[in-house]
């Protein structure tokens, strides 16, 4: 027997969503496009309905109380199997068509990506890709919140609501302008380092809290003269001799190896892993996960 709920109960919950998304009302009603008044009131509805409180007010901002966490990860579990249903109904072809969603780093989509993306729309030209570049938290947001079909990432520890499997590793390569010189040995100390002018990423990479925490332990500060979030960007300012910069060995092409000097820092850093990035209990179409079997085969569904 199936219980009787008040009122548009799906409308209430995609309202509830959005609030815990943006933690505003004002804002969930702009991406709704509907009136605060509305969305408050399905807030409301779905409070009494359930007896519960979802949202602390008292600090100005609507967060989510830890009944209204569970309450979340359950609504994101419903709106899956609703896209679920409304996809198996449609019937065949779906491998054909359809949107595919991918959330990760810059330097993922222009390196990794592209033999990838190529090869699968050449075989399904009808389906289309939706590729966001950010930083760890917002890739792990838009996974968590089913936004993102799955996310490529380098990730320490894993949320218990996602699963993680890994790709490939890869090692972190010092690189300067040809010729330069910034260090009289091959393989440079930290210290020795810390002397050269550094460009970085921001700090919501992975990368520059991984070298900021190294050089602290050594008790040395980065020279840092430019901050930019494009690995392409950095290797042109490395290249106009603006300093030196850290990046994940991936990302050097055979061009890359011809016009920079290429230190190697396998003494200081250990290998970086990167690995595919799924919420558990979502709905993959059959295009996402021929997508997804093409990148890493076995992955069960």
């Amino acid at each position: 027997m199936i219980h009787e709920m008040g009122g548009d109960f799906l409308q209430w919950l995609r309202g509830f969503f959005y609030v815990a998304k943006t933690g505003s009302v004002t804002l969930a009603a702009s991406e709704m496009m509907r009136n605060q008044p509305t969305i408050s009131h399905q807030i409301k509805c779905l409070e009494k309905e359930f007896g519960i409180t979802l949202f602390d007010r008292s600090r100005g901002k609507m967060e989510l109380t830890p009944e209204g966490k569970v309450f979340l990860e359950k609504a994101i579990s419903i709106f899956e199997v609703i896209k679920e249903m409304k996809h198996e109904v449609s019937g065949a072809g779906l491998k054909n068509r359809g949107t595919i969603s991918i959330v990760t780093t810059h330097a993922i989509i222009h390196y990794f990506l592209p033999r990838y993306i190529v090869p699968f729309r050449e075989r399904y030209p009808e389906v289309r890709f939706h590729v966001e570049g950010g930083g760890l938290q917002m890739i792990l947001e838009r996974v968590e919140a089913a936004e993102a079909d799955f996310g490529v990432v380098n990730l320490k520890s894993i949320p218990e609501n996602l699963n993680y499997y890994p790709l490939f590793k890869t090692g972190l390569k010092l690189i300067t302008r040809k010729g330069s010189q910034y260090f009289e040995n091959s393989t440079p100390d930290i210290e020795e380092l810390s002397r050269a002018p550094f460009l970085l990423f921001p700090r919501s990479s992975t990368i520059t809290p991984l070298i900021e925490e190294r050089f602290s332990k050594e008790g040395c500060l980065l020279r840092v003269v430019m901050v930019l979030n494009n690995f392409e960007d950095v290797k042109k300012y490395v290249a106009l001799g603006v300093g030196v910069a850290i990046l994940d060995e991936y990302t050097l092409t055979k061009e890359d190896r011809e016009r920079f000097d290429i230190f190697s820092l396998d003494p200081y850093f250990p290998e970086r892993e990167y690995g595919i990035l799924l919420r558990k209990k979502k709905y993959f179409s059959p295009a996402v996960k021929e997508f997804i079997h093409d990148i890493k085969p076995g992955i069960p569904f």
